[in-house]
């Protein structure tokens, strides 16, 4: 860790999330197991003993997962806190089951893993997320009749990612084992349409850091032959485009000063579409991308320099710790979470396609196995 990262004053933003919510957090009720994630993850990167010190908050995440007997078919999952929590209604969703994972992971919550929870249930959510014919997933089933999919949800890259994650998680390392929940040839067909002319992945043909983060640690969960949708020219192109997305007031660069969205403070930083402003978040999502394609070029680490500036210098809260998405906003506990982590990835410490610190994977892994 740099000696400009503040730790002790990022654990104690983390710690206060965990306590207390500030009134403005009132409208991300049904998030809440997220704002856990970002609070336990962030921790655990910064080398606090996550499972020692939330002992007591297991059994509290235990009462967050239900059960479902849907025509027949028993499938699982985690409702977001008991408030969203209805009757005879399955309010659990894919976001909220895999945030879910993450905090029990986190707190080394071994024995409900593999002994609490029915996985095979879980993974058959996540096949009836998934929509026949399209290869992609909405996040929860319809509300009116339980038995089919949400008609309304929202069905991108997203879901498909967290769709994978939480199979992997179950037990599917192979896409032979996730062929047993998921139409993974379909999955890929939606990947590939969402390739852009310029590289990258995005809706409508605009390429966005974060999708594109999506679908390639989906490929890099699954792999096998799963590249292979992927010509070495996109592979090439979307490279070039990642590295294009870290913002420099070096050079010719600095020409741009009378573009609206380019900020000479910005250097370092990454934007997550041509044509805006760097953010924190998307500084881990665009290292995430470039960490898993430089399997395919002798990229470097050149631009690790420059990106870990920007973070301790433009967006690293120095008064009461935490990252924000700028140098203008307060700090909030997903850009604290995308900071951290992205300073653990540029150190080898994370484990981006998962999200995850690298310890704590090898662990769940390693329990996974015995």
């Amino acid at each position: 860790m740099s000696d400009k990262l503040h730790v002790k004053k990022h654990i104690k933003y983390l710690e206060r999330h965990l306590a207390l919510l500030p009134s403005k957090y009132q409208e991300h009720e049904p998030n809440k197991l997220a704002i856990i994630c970002y609070a336990l993850v962030g921790q655990a990167c910064l080398g606090v003993d996550v499972p020692k010190k939330y002992e007591e908050s297991k059994s509290w995440l235990e009462t967050h997962y239900r059960e479902f007997n849907l025509n027949g078919d028993l499938v699982s999952g985690f409702v977001s806190c008991p408030t969203m929590d209805l009757t005879a209604v399955p309010t659990i969703n894919l976001p909220n089951t895999l945030f879910a994972l993450y905090n029990m992971i986190c707190l080394d919550n071994y024995e409900f893993l593999f002994e609490g929870i029915d996985r095979d249930s879980i993974c058959r959510f996540v096949s009836k997320c998934q929509i026949p014919g399209r290869g992609t997933f909405v996040s929860c089933l319809d509300s009116m009749d339980n038995s089919i999919r949400s008609p309304t949800d929202s069905s991108d890259l997203r879901y498909c990612y967290i769709a994978v994650a939480i199979l992997n998680l179950m037990g599917c390392q192979t896409t032979v084992q996730m062929r047993k929940y998921i139409d993974v040839d379909n999955l890929l067909e939606f990947i590939k349409s969402h390739c852009c002319m310029t590289g990258g992945f995005g809706q409508y043909g605009e390429a966005h850091a974060g999708y594109t983060s999506c679908a390639l640690s989906i490929l890099d969960i699954m792999g096998g032959d799963c590249w292979q949708i992927l010509s070495p020219d996109f592979v090439s192109r979307t490279i070039e485009w990642l590295v294009m997305r870290q913002v420099s007031n070096q050079g010719c660069m600095k020409l741009m000063v009378n573009n609206e969205n380019y900020d000479l403070a910005d250097n370092g930083g990454f934007q997550g579409r041509e044509n805006k402003f760097a953010d924190t978040c998307y500084v881990f999502w665009c290292l995430n991308s470039l960490e898993i394609l430089n399997r395919f070029t002798k990229l470097g680490t050149t631009y690790h320099i420059d990106a870990l500036n920007y973070l301790l210098e433009n967006t690293q809260n120095d008064v009461i710790g935490g990252f924000a998405k700028n140098d203008e906003d307060d700090p909030d506990p997903y850009h604290t979470c995308l900071g951290i982590a992205a300073i653990s990835l540029i150190n080898g410490n994370f484990n981006g396609p998962m999200f995850l610190p690298t310890t704590l994977l090898y662990k769940y892994r390693t329990h996974y196995v015995q």
